[in-house]
C-alpha cells in the first residue's frame, strides 16, 4: 500500500524525515569507519619499496688500519752466557755496528767442565756398547731369574691378601644382614611401644628403652656399612697392586729372556748410536771451550766497554749496546688474527707530515690477546725511517694483508649486524630474507665481501627498518 504524502500530517511528516536522516547518518559513519579500516590495513600491509643493487667485482688491496706509537731506544748489555776472559775486542766506544757483527772473543773456562762431562759420557757409552755386545754371563742369568722368582712370590702374596680381604667383605655383609634384621625388629617393637604409650599400657621409661634400642641398632648398621666400604676399598687397592706386580713379573721375565738370548742386533745398534752421539757432543764442547765470539743482537751504537782484554766478563757483559732503530707498536682487533702475519708490508704516515709516508714490515705479533680490550699488539719496523720520526710519536699504520685480490664490493649501507653475524637482505617470494656474509674493512669504493655472496645476487641497498619476513618490492 502506498502512502499519499498529502495524507501525512505535518507532524508525522517531520518525524518520518528525522528517522530517515538518523539512519543515513549512521550508515555514513559506518561507511567512513569501514573505509578508514581498509586504508589502515592497506597502509600496514603494503609492500615496502626498496632499492636493489648488485655486488661490484673489483681488484683491491686489503689493509688493517690502526694508530701506533713509536718506541724509544733499546739499551742492552752484550756478552757471553757463561763466565770467561776477554781475549780480543773488535770495537770501541762510539762504534756503530750491525746485527750479527762480531764484537769480542771470549776464552770460556766454564766450558772445560763441559768437556770433562762429555768425555765421561763417551766412556760410559763405550762401556755400554761393550756390555750389550758380549754374550750373557751365567751370573747375570741367575740374578735375573732370582728377580723373576721374587716378583712371582710377591704376586702370590698379594693374591692371598685379596682373598683374606674379600672374606672380610663377605663376613661383614653377613653381619650387616643380621643387623638389618635386628633393626627391623627394633623398629616394630618401637612402633608397638608408641601405641601402648599412647594408650597408657606401658611406662615412659619402657618406651624410652625401646627407642634407645632402635637408635643403637641403626648406629650399628651404619658402622657396619662403613666397615664394609673400607674393606671393599682395600680389595680394590690390593687388586690394583696385584696388576702392577703382575706387570712387573712380565717385564722381568722379558728381561730374563733377553739376557738368555744374548746380544741383539738392535741393542748393539742403539749402543753404537749412543757412542756416536756422545762423541759429537764432545767435539762441540771442545770447540766451545776453545773460544767464543760475542755478536751484536741488533744494530746500534757501542756506548760503553765493560770488560777490557784480559778481564773476566761479569754480569754487565763485555759492552753496552744501544739500538736507535725505531719500533712502532699498534693495537688491532683480535678478529684480524687470522690474516696477520710476520713480514707483511705496512704503509706508515703521520698527520703533520702527510706528504711523507714510508714503508715498514710487521716484525712481531703479540704473544697474548688483551682480554679487556680484545686487541693484540703488532710490532712494525720501518724500512727507511725519516728524520722527523721520534720516540713517543703517534703514527698512522696501514698493514697490507692482501694485494691485488678479487673481491665483491657492496655499499657501506647494505651490511648490518644481527647478533654475531654480518648479513645483507635479499627478496625471496616478495619478502625480505637475509644472507650471512664475511667482510673486510670498508674501502673508498665499498665494503669487500670474501664469502656468502654471489656476483649475480641483488641485495637491498639500505635495509633501514627492514625485518626478516617483511613484504617488500623493488623500486
Amino acid at each position: 500500500m502506498q502512502i499519499d504524502q498529502n495524507e501525512i500530517e505535518p507532524n508525522d511528516r517531520v518525524g518520518f524525515f528525522e528517522k530517515n536522516q538518523k539512519w543515513l547518518i549512521r550508515i555514513g559513519v559506518l561507511t567512513v569507519i569501514f573505509l578508514i579500516v581498509i586504508a589502515v590495513v592497506w597502509f600496514v600491509r603494503r609492500p615496502k619499496t626498496v632499492d636493489l643493487v648488485e655486488p661490484k667485482a673489483a681488484i683491491i688491496t686489503e689493509t688493517i688500519t690502526g694508530s701506533g706509537t713509536v718506541g724509544g731506544e733499546t739499551e742492552s748489555n752484550v756478552g757471553a752466557q757463561l763466565q770467561g776472559i776477554v781475549q780480543k775486542l773488535y770495537v770501541k766506544e762510539g762504534d756503530s755496528v750491525i746485527r750479527g757483527q762480531q764484537l769480542a772473543l771470549i776464552k770460556n773456562d766454564v766450558a772445560e767442565a763441559q768437556i770433562t762431562q762429555a768425555r765421561s759420557a763417551v766412556t760410559t757409552a763405550r762401556a755400554q756398547l761393550a756390555q750389550v755386545s758380549r754374550d750373557a754371563l751365567s751370573s747375570d742369568v741367575s740374578a735375573a731369574a732370582e728377580q723373576v722368582n721374587q716378583a712371582i712370590a710377591q704376586v702370590e702374596q698379594q693374591r692371598s691378601v685379596i682373598t683374606q680381604t674379600q672374606k672380610s667383605v663377605d663376613q661383614g655383609t653377613s653381619v650387616l644382614e643380621q643387623l638389618l634384621s635386628e633393626t627391623e625388629l627394633a623398629a616394630k617393637e618401637l612402633e608397638r611401644s608408641t601405641s601402648l604409650l599412647e594408650s597408657g599400657d606401658i611406662s615412659r621409661s619402657e618406651y624410652d628403652r625401646n627407642l634407645n634400642i632402635q637408635k643403637v641398632a641403626e648406629n650399628r648398621v651404619e658402622a657396619q656399612k662403613k666397615a664394609i666400604e673400607i674393606s671393599r676399598a682395600s680389595v680394590n687397592s690390593a687388586q690394583s697392586n696385584l696388576r702392577s706386580l703382575e706387570a712387573n713379573v712380565r717385564v722381568l721375565q722379558s728381561r730374563l729372556r733377553t739376557i738368555q738370548s744374548g746380544a741383539r742386533a738392535e741393542d748393539v745398534n742403539v749402543a753404537q748410536s749412543r757412542v756416536a752421539e756422545t762423541e759429537r757432543a764432545l767435539r762441540v764442547a771442545e770447540e766451545q771451550a776453545a773460544n767464543a765470539y760475542v755478536t751484536a743482537p741488533f744494530a746500534g751504537t757501542v756506548t760503553k766497554i765493560n770488560a777490557e782484554t784480559g778481564q773476566s766478563v761479569g754480569n754487565l757483559g763485555v759492552l753496552t749496546l744501544v739500538s736507535v732503530e725505531p719500533e712502532i707498536r699498534i693495537d688491532v682487533d683480535e678478529s684480524n688474527l687470522s690474516i696477520l702475519k710476520v713480514g707483511q708490508e705496512a704503509v706508515i704516515s703521520s698527520d703533520p707530515f702527510a706528504e711523507s709516508s714510508f714503508s715498514g714490515r710487521v716484525s712481531e705479533l703479540g704473544a697474548a690477546v688483551d682480554q679487556i680490550r680484545g686487541t693484540i699488539t703488532v710490532m712494525v719496523i720501518p724500512d727507511d725511517p725519516p728524520d722527523w720520526l721520534r720516540p713517543g710519536q703517534t703514527i698512522n699504520v696501514n698493514i697490507i694483508t692482501a694485494k691485488n685480490v678479487s673481491r665483491l664490493l657492496i655499499p657501506e649501507t647494505a651490511p648490518i649486524r644481527i647478533g654475531d653475524e654480518t648479513v645483507v637482505f635479499i627478496i625471496v617470494d616478495g619478502m625480505a630474507a637475509h644472507k650471512p656474509i664475511v667482510t673486510r674493512l670498508p674501502t673508498a669504493d665499498g665494503v669487500p665481501v670474501i664469502s656468502g655472496l654471489e656476483a649475480d645476487d641483488r641485495i637491498i641497498a639500505k635495509p633501514t627498518n627492514i625485518n626478516v619476513g617483511d613484504r617488500v618490492q623493488a623500486r
